[in-house]
């Protein structure tokens, strides 16, 4: 039996990368709590209802489940290159009737290509994206944002560093579900490669860490922001 029939419970067993929406994109267990840590980032940052948000890899729609009713009708995009996920987040978690009304619009493609929607995104997220990249995705990728941002845009990506004294493992191409892992100072290159700006920040994540690019440096926190970031951390799911 396929495992995307399982029920919920039956599939908190699952490893990750398993065939249940709530298993490929991660931790079954976790699936609740990684949704609403984007979502609540986003609105820290700034994200409101009348903002362009663009889901890099929406995966079952984990955080898509609270950004789609959030956001006004025609203000979410999507991509994912796996549609049975996103067919499977719309019928568990999202309804029918919500898509009716919000119209969410989705693509599924694997080439890093934001541009296909025709519009400038206010917000990129990209959770868990970069963390199964090797440096050559990571460029397509971050150009990608670079374009389809709007000027005063923001994109929160997710990067998994090297432990002290461990070399960074960057791999090649799109190794799901293995990670990688990836310097600072080699992140920092790849963003001013593609010119963009960025600065990590102290939002809560299991094993990853937040990074924030823009198309210019005043547009990423200042100290009072980053201080409000470190006072709303999210807290560790039990």
């Amino acid at each position: 039996m396929s495992n995307r029939r399982l029920s919920l419970e039956e599939a908190q067993a699952l490893s990750s990368g398993s065939d249940h929406y709530t298993a490929y994109v991660g931790p079954p267990r976790e699936y609740d709590a990684m949704g609403a840590t984007q979502f609540r980032l986003l609105c820290t940052l700034g994200l409101r209802a009348h903002h362009r948000l663009l889901d890099f890899g929406c995966g079952s729609l984990r955080a898509g489940r609270l950004l789609i009713p959030y956001l006004d009708s025609d203000h979410y995009f999507g991509i994912e290159p796996n549609p049975w996920l996103i067919e499977d987040g719309i019928q568990n978690e999202v309804g029918a009737d919500q898509v009716e009304i919000k119209r969410p619009r989705f693509l599924h493609h694997d080439d890093f290509d934001c541009s296909a929607f025709g519009v400038d995104f206010d917000y990129v997220l990209a959770q868990s994206i970069f963390s199964h990249c090797g440096p050559d995705l990571i460029e397509r990728g971050l150009a990608a944002f670079q374009r389809s941002l709007s000027p005063d845009g923001l994109a929160a990506v997710t990067f998994i560093h090297p432990e002290e004294g461990q070399d960074p493992a960057p791999g090649e191409g799109w190794v799901y579900p293995e990670s990688v892992t990836h310097s600072v100072s080699s992140i920092h290159e790849l963003v001013y490669d593609a010119g963009l700006h960025s600065l990590a920040i102290p939002w809560y994540h299991p094993r990853q860490t937040w990074w924030l690019l823009a198309r210019t440096p005043d547009r990423l926190p200042g100290r009072d922001q980053l201080d409000l970031l470190q006072g709303a951390v999210f807290a560790s799911p039990r």
